[in-house]
């Protein structure tokens, strides 16, 4: 069992993560800026 090699791994998997809920919040920003603009005009 290789401690730097899983240590590493779960540093990627929270990374990978990250990146994805990012990518997720930034798309649900957009949608409600979005929302927003066409509800307020």
């Amino acid at each position: 069992m290789n401690e730097v090699g899983g240590h590493g791994q779960r540093a990627r998997l929270w990374i990978s993560w990250l990146v994805v809920s990012v990518l997720l919040g930034y798309g649900v920003a957009q949608t409600v800026i979005t929302a927003a603009k066409l509800f307020t005009s």
